[in-house]
């Protein structure tokens, strides 16, 4: 068994719903037997050497790691698998870089921990520029706040992002406060808020340059994820479409709808290929931060346009519970925005761009 068989198309209307949250905010208590099945389907995933990516080559880590961790995402976006994969990923890149955390590297690979990002203090906030972090380095202490932070509560560890500095916190130690936020797209989002909570030993971590790569890394697997989703957001409407007649034609073979879904799927397919080179360029060791920029702000204006699409040609069901489609819309509007708004993002190449082509004085 391998990755693509644990999310399976057969699998994944499954691991779909498993992973939706019950709406509010506030003390929402999880379902005990959805967090079992999902730490099932994280061990399996471990099993499954699909972890293995988190660990740097010098640790016994593939040398094409990022291709991997592209193929894995693309693979959940079908499933909408909501977990602190992503996270966990990019916390891995900035521990190795840091070189101190080989122990908790080796227990993240075999699904042991897990680490989520608090990278925003405000709403407005974008993760290519965290707010300061300022923690008391004589006592290894942090405070402040973070919003929108994925799955605290099923994470060992916070690693608090600031643009100073990074600290690593136990998510369940002293001085650490949760509160569950609504999100529309059925996901687990948290704002924390750090008083005086202490970290872990040689967790304080200079942040350097490596902050700026690790997030250009993540970026590309979620340009995948969400490459993935779109995917497979518009093969649901393919099959919704041979089942909706219109002037005793099955809609899937009228050419409006046929021609527009074709275009949306060569698109995705563009895209695809785009991520995949860019992971490429990745495991040789090239600077990535433009292109995972462009690949993610064009992955996501895409998956926001295909599922809008999807849910147009569903017609009045597709705004339904019933039908998986909607729940492909909501979570688009959530993934598309995870790690920079498209603004953001264009503005972020535009400026490596400009910096790229700026003529050197000899």
């Amino acid at each position: 068994m391998n990755v693509a068989e644990l999310f399976h198309e057969e699998l994944n209307p499954v691991l779909r719903r498993l992973g939706a949250r019950a709406k509010g905010a506030g003390p929402v208590p999880p379902d005990e037997e959805e967090t079992e099945v999902r730490r099932g389907v994280w061990s399996t995933l471990a099993e499954l050497d699909g972890l293995r990516p988190a660990l740097p080559p010098r640790l016994g880590g593939p040398a094409d790691a990022m291709a991997g961790r592209v193929r894995a995402a693309e693979l959940m976006g079908p499933a909408l698998y909501q977990s602190p994969y992503l996270d966990t990923m990019i916390a891995a890149d900035l521990l190795a870089a840091d070189g101190r955390h080989d122990k908790l590297l080796t227990s993240m690979a075999s699904g042991e921990r897990t680490c989520a990002l608090a990278v925003r203090e405000h709403a407005t906030d974008e993760p290519g520029t965290p707010a300061p972090l300022a923690p008391d380095r004589a006592r290894g202490l942090v405070s402040g706040t973070r919003r929108f932070v994925a799955f605290a509560t099923e994470a060992d560890f916070l690693l608090v992002i600031g643009e100073d500095g990074h600290a690593l916190v136990p998510a369940d130690g002293p001085g650490v406060r949760l509160h569950r936020q609504d999100d529309i797209g059925r996901g687990d989002l948290y704002r924390v808020t750090l008083d005086g909570a202490a970290a872990v030993t040689d967790g304080l971590i200079t942040a350097g340059p490596h902050y700026s790569a690790a997030l250009a890394r993540g970026r590309l697997q979620q340009a995948a994820y969400l490459t993935g989703l779109t995917r497979a957001a518009l093969e649901l409407t393919v099959d919704r479409l041979q089942q909706r007649s219109a002037f005793d034609r099955p809609l899937a073979k009228q050419q409006a709808p046929a021609f527009r879904l074709a275009a949306l799927a060569a698109e995705a397919t563009a895209v695809s290929s785009l991520v995949h080179a860019v992971a490429d360029d990745a495991d040789s060791g090239a600077d990535i931060r433009l292109t995972a920029a462009q690949a993610l702000f064009l992955a996501a204006d895409l998956a926001r346009e295909a599922t809008a699409e999807a849910v147009h040609l569903h017609g009045a069901a597709g705004l339904t519970e019933e039908y998986d489609v909607s729940v492909f819309y909501r979570c688009a509007a959530v993934e598309c925005v995870r790690l920079g708004s498209p603004t953001q993002l264009r503005l972020e190449a535009s400026r490596l761009l400009a910096a790229a082509y700026e003529p050197t004085s000899e």
